[in-house]
Protein backbone atom coordinates (compact mmCIF):
# COMPACT_ATOMS: atom_id res chain seq x y z
CA UNK A 1 0.00 0.00 0.00
CA UNK A 2 1.31 3.41 -0.96
CA UNK A 3 1.30 6.38 1.37
CA UNK A 4 -2.34 7.24 2.03
CA UNK A 5 -3.77 10.08 -0.03
CA UNK A 6 -4.97 13.01 2.00
CA UNK A 7 -8.62 13.94 1.72
CA UNK A 8 -9.22 17.64 1.16
CA UNK A 9 -11.97 18.98 3.42
CA UNK A 10 -11.93 22.64 4.40
CA UNK A 11 -14.86 22.06 6.75
CA UNK A 12 -12.73 19.79 8.94
CA UNK A 13 -9.99 22.41 9.09
CA UNK A 14 -12.46 25.04 10.26
CA UNK A 15 -14.03 22.68 12.79
CA UNK A 16 -10.69 21.76 14.39
CA UNK A 17 -9.67 25.41 14.57
CA UNK A 18 -12.90 26.28 16.42
CA UNK A 19 -12.62 23.48 18.99
CA UNK A 20 -11.45 23.98 22.56
CA UNK A 21 -8.43 22.10 23.90
CA UNK A 22 -10.61 19.43 25.53
CA UNK A 23 -12.75 19.05 22.41
CA UNK A 24 -9.68 18.57 20.26
CA UNK A 25 -8.37 15.90 22.59
CA UNK A 26 -11.70 14.07 22.54
CA UNK A 27 -12.01 14.29 18.75
CA UNK A 28 -8.48 12.94 18.27
CA UNK A 29 -9.07 10.16 20.80
CA UNK A 30 -12.22 9.05 19.02
CA UNK A 31 -10.47 9.09 15.64
CA UNK A 32 -7.78 6.80 17.05
CA UNK A 33 -10.49 4.62 18.60
CA UNK A 34 -11.73 3.97 15.06
CA UNK A 35 -8.34 2.35 14.35
CA UNK A 36 -8.13 0.50 17.66
CA UNK A 37 -9.48 -2.97 16.89
CA UNK A 38 -6.86 -3.90 14.24
CA UNK A 39 -4.21 -3.46 16.95
CA UNK A 40 -6.05 -5.52 19.54
CA UNK A 41 -7.89 -8.16 17.52
CA UNK A 42 -5.34 -8.98 14.82
CA UNK A 43 -1.89 -10.47 15.21
CA UNK A 44 0.96 -8.01 15.77
CA UNK A 45 4.28 -8.74 14.11
CA UNK A 46 6.38 -10.60 16.75
CA UNK A 47 9.48 -8.70 15.62
CA UNK A 48 7.92 -5.52 16.98
CA UNK A 49 8.10 -6.85 20.55
CA UNK A 50 4.78 -5.14 21.21
CA UNK A 51 2.06 -7.02 23.06
CA UNK A 52 -1.55 -5.98 22.59
CA UNK A 53 -1.99 -5.52 26.34
CA UNK A 54 0.55 -2.69 26.20
CA UNK A 55 -1.40 -1.00 23.42
CA UNK A 56 -4.64 -1.52 25.33
CA UNK A 57 -3.17 0.24 28.37
CA UNK A 58 -2.41 3.31 26.25
CA UNK A 59 -5.94 3.42 24.87
CA UNK A 60 -7.50 3.01 28.30
CA UNK A 61 -5.34 5.79 29.74
CA UNK A 62 -6.38 8.12 26.92
CA UNK A 63 -10.01 8.15 28.05
CA UNK A 64 -9.46 8.82 31.74
CA UNK A 65 -10.89 12.11 32.99
CA UNK A 66 -8.81 14.92 31.46
CA UNK A 67 -6.93 17.26 33.75
CA UNK A 68 -6.42 14.79 36.57
CA UNK A 69 -2.90 13.99 37.69
CA UNK A 70 -3.73 10.30 37.82
CA UNK A 71 -4.73 10.25 34.15
CA UNK A 72 -1.52 12.05 33.18
CA UNK A 73 0.57 9.56 35.11
CA UNK A 74 -1.29 6.54 33.73
CA UNK A 75 -0.88 7.74 30.17
CA UNK A 76 2.80 8.62 30.63
CA UNK A 77 3.58 5.20 32.11
CA UNK A 78 1.64 3.35 29.41
CA UNK A 79 3.31 5.24 26.56
CA UNK A 80 6.77 4.78 28.13
CA UNK A 81 6.21 1.02 28.13
CA UNK A 82 4.97 1.07 24.53
CA UNK A 83 7.83 3.15 23.09
CA UNK A 84 10.45 0.98 24.81
CA UNK A 85 9.63 -1.91 22.44
CA UNK A 86 11.70 -2.69 19.32
CA UNK A 87 8.95 -1.31 17.09
CA UNK A 88 9.90 2.18 18.29
CA UNK A 89 13.52 1.74 19.40
CA UNK A 90 14.74 -0.32 16.44
CA UNK A 91 12.21 0.07 13.62
CA UNK A 92 12.54 -2.13 10.56
CA UNK A 93 13.43 -0.48 7.29
CA UNK A 94 11.84 -1.16 3.93
CA UNK A 95 8.34 -1.59 2.63
CA UNK A 96 5.70 -3.51 4.54
CA UNK A 97 4.15 -6.30 2.50
CA UNK A 98 1.24 -7.12 4.77
CA UNK A 99 -2.06 -5.24 4.60
CA UNK A 100 -2.74 -5.73 8.30
CA UNK A 101 0.70 -4.45 9.30
CA UNK A 102 0.24 -1.37 7.09
CA UNK A 103 -2.86 -0.27 8.97
CA UNK A 104 -1.41 -1.23 12.36
CA UNK A 105 1.70 0.87 11.72
CA UNK A 106 -0.41 3.85 10.66
CA UNK A 107 -2.38 3.58 13.91
CA UNK A 108 0.70 3.09 16.11
CA UNK A 109 2.45 6.15 14.70
CA UNK A 110 -0.56 8.33 15.52
CA UNK A 111 -0.98 6.67 18.92
CA UNK A 112 2.58 7.59 19.87
CA UNK A 113 2.07 11.22 18.84
CA UNK A 114 -1.19 11.73 20.73
CA UNK A 115 -0.32 13.26 24.09
CA UNK A 116 -2.70 13.99 26.95
CA UNK A 117 -0.13 16.24 28.60
CA UNK A 118 0.24 18.74 25.77
CA UNK A 119 -2.26 20.92 23.96
CA UNK A 120 -3.03 19.41 20.59
CA UNK A 121 -2.99 22.00 17.85
CA UNK A 122 -5.78 22.24 15.31
CA UNK A 123 -3.39 20.93 12.67
CA UNK A 124 -2.40 17.91 14.76
CA UNK A 125 -6.01 17.01 15.50
CA UNK A 126 -6.97 17.38 11.86
CA UNK A 127 -4.15 15.04 10.83
CA UNK A 128 -5.26 12.40 13.32
CA UNK A 129 -8.91 12.65 12.24
CA UNK A 130 -7.87 12.24 8.62
CA UNK A 131 -6.08 8.97 9.34
CA UNK A 132 -9.19 6.72 9.60
CA UNK A 133 -10.56 8.55 6.55
CA UNK A 134 -7.44 7.60 4.62
CA UNK A 135 -7.45 4.01 5.84
CA UNK A 136 -11.13 3.69 4.93
CA UNK A 137 -10.68 5.11 1.47
CA UNK A 138 -7.78 2.78 0.76
CA UNK A 139 -9.76 -0.24 1.96
CA UNK A 140 -12.70 0.75 -0.23
CA UNK A 141 -10.43 1.12 -3.24
CA UNK A 142 -8.63 -2.18 -2.76
CA UNK A 143 -11.91 -4.00 -2.07
CA UNK A 144 -13.47 -2.54 -5.20
CA UNK A 145 -10.44 -3.59 -7.29
CA UNK A 146 -10.36 -7.12 -5.89
CA UNK A 147 -11.14 -10.10 -8.13
CA UNK A 148 -13.31 -11.48 -5.32
CA UNK A 149 -16.42 -10.01 -3.75
CA UNK A 150 -16.25 -9.03 -0.11
CA UNK A 151 -18.23 -11.61 1.89
CA UNK A 152 -20.57 -8.85 3.09
CA UNK A 153 -20.75 -6.92 -0.18
CA UNK A 154 -24.54 -7.24 -0.47
CA UNK A 155 -25.03 -5.85 3.03
CA UNK A 156 -22.59 -3.06 2.17
CA UNK A 157 -24.56 -2.23 -0.97
CA UNK A 158 -27.80 -2.09 1.00
CA UNK A 159 -26.20 0.24 3.54
CA UNK A 160 -24.91 2.56 0.83
CA UNK A 161 -28.30 2.59 -0.87
CA UNK A 162 -29.95 3.96 2.27
CA UNK A 163 -27.10 5.90 3.92
CA UNK A 164 -27.56 9.67 4.31
CA UNK A 165 -25.83 11.59 1.54
CA UNK A 166 -22.28 12.51 2.51
CA UNK A 167 -21.66 14.81 -0.47
CA UNK A 168 -18.68 12.73 -1.51
CA UNK A 169 -19.65 11.35 -4.88
CA UNK A 170 -20.98 8.02 -6.05
CA UNK A 171 -17.63 6.24 -5.73
CA UNK A 172 -17.39 6.86 -1.98
CA UNK A 173 -17.40 3.33 -0.56
CA UNK A 174 -18.76 1.50 2.42
CA UNK A 175 -15.95 2.00 4.93
CA UNK A 176 -15.51 5.66 4.04
CA UNK A 177 -19.22 6.30 4.42
CA UNK A 178 -19.38 4.43 7.74
CA UNK A 179 -16.35 6.32 9.04
CA UNK A 180 -17.78 9.70 8.08
CA UNK A 181 -21.08 8.84 9.73
CA UNK A 182 -19.27 7.87 12.94
CA UNK A 183 -17.00 10.92 12.70
CA UNK A 184 -19.92 13.31 12.28
CA UNK A 185 -21.81 11.78 15.19
CA UNK A 186 -18.72 11.97 17.38
CA UNK A 187 -18.11 15.62 16.51
CA UNK A 188 -21.69 16.45 17.49
CA UNK A 189 -21.23 14.62 20.79
CA UNK A 190 -17.84 16.21 21.52
CA UNK A 191 -19.15 19.72 20.88
CA UNK A 192 -22.09 19.12 23.23
CA UNK A 193 -20.13 17.61 26.13
CA UNK A 194 -19.91 19.72 29.29
CA UNK A 195 -16.56 21.50 29.68
CA UNK A 196 -13.83 19.27 31.20
CA UNK A 197 -16.09 16.20 30.94
CA UNK A 198 -14.34 12.95 30.06
CA UNK A 199 -15.57 10.52 27.44
CA UNK A 200 -16.28 7.91 30.08
CA UNK A 201 -18.04 10.39 32.34
CA UNK A 202 -21.19 10.83 30.26
CA UNK A 203 -23.57 8.53 28.42
CA UNK A 204 -22.96 10.52 25.24
CA UNK A 205 -19.20 10.06 25.53
CA UNK A 206 -19.60 6.33 26.01
CA UNK A 207 -21.91 6.22 23.00
CA UNK A 208 -19.23 7.91 20.88
CA UNK A 209 -16.65 5.34 21.97
CA UNK A 210 -19.07 2.52 21.13
CA UNK A 211 -19.70 3.96 17.65
CA UNK A 212 -15.97 4.09 16.98
CA UNK A 213 -15.45 0.60 18.37
CA UNK A 214 -18.14 -0.78 16.04
CA UNK A 215 -16.52 0.85 13.01
CA UNK A 216 -13.09 -0.37 14.10
CA UNK A 217 -14.38 -3.93 14.25
CA UNK A 218 -15.63 -3.57 10.66
CA UNK A 219 -12.06 -2.73 9.65
CA UNK A 220 -10.86 -5.95 11.25
CA UNK A 221 -13.25 -8.04 9.15
CA UNK A 222 -12.14 -6.46 5.89
CA UNK A 223 -8.44 -6.53 6.76
CA UNK A 224 -8.63 -10.22 7.70
CA UNK A 225 -10.45 -10.99 4.46
CA UNK A 226 -7.92 -9.09 2.35
CA UNK A 227 -5.05 -10.80 4.16
CA UNK A 228 -6.57 -14.20 3.43
CA UNK A 229 -6.93 -13.20 -0.24
CA UNK A 230 -3.19 -12.52 -0.38
CA UNK A 231 -3.04 -8.72 -0.18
Amino acid sequence: MDVFDELDDAALTDLCAAMTTDQRRHAATLALWRLRAPLLMLRLNPVWGLHRTVVERVFRAMILTPGEEESHRAYTEAVAEMVSTPFFTDPEEGELDDVIAEVQVAALVELEMWNVLDKLSAEEVERIIRRPREVSRWLDSSTRDSLWDHPAHRAHERYLATAPGQGRGSDFGYHSTCNLAAEAACHDIVLALPPTAGLLGTAAGREALALCEAFSTELVSTLAWQHNMGY
